[in-house]
């Protein structure tokens, strides 16, 4: 019998958890960097198998593991931008924000209703509607320039 760690290509077998080393090689794995691969390498492989046309995109029938890496890669891979104020996220700045606030029914729309911001975005967002925010960071911004 094997181990999971055997298969597993984001594993970081023998090393301390938590450690300098532990985090490195994980994203290391992730970004596909390391021996095994990594998440991207096998969805890369994966994808050679299923071709996907213009014709599935515009239908927006992808096949499962293609929106696996394209959601992947938006959270993980690329540069990671809030979607509010265009501010550049790093791994302790970025949160996931529902744009359609779980409390309005946001959480049963899935991952579609998820988009990166930085803490202040999601923190003045809170529970109001997308229009909402933004009318409301306007209606501040107008303020300041005119004060």
């Amino acid at each position: 019998m094997h181990h999971k760690t055997h298969y597993d290509t984001l594993s970081t077998h023998g090393l301390a958890k938590g450690s300098r080393a532990w985090f490195a090689q994980r994203r290391a794995r992730k970004l596909g960097l390391a021996q095994g691969g990594g998440r991207l390498a096998k969805f890369r492989e994966v994808a050679r198998h299923i071709p996907i046309g213009l014709d599935e995109v515009l239908r927006d029938e992808l096949p499962k593991v293609a929106e696996s890496e394209y959601w992947f890669y938006v959270w993980n891979v690329g540069p990671v931008l809030c979607a509010y104020c265009n501010e550049k996220l790093t791994r302790s700045s970025k949160t996931k924000d529902h744009v359609i606030p779980r409390a309005s029914g946001g959480s049963r729309l899935g991952r579609e209703n998820l988009v990166p911001a930085c803490r202040d975005c999601n923190g003045q967002k809170g529970h109001a509607s997308l229009l909402r925010f933004l009318l409301e960071r306007e209606q501040a911004r107008r303020g300041r320039l005119c004060a």
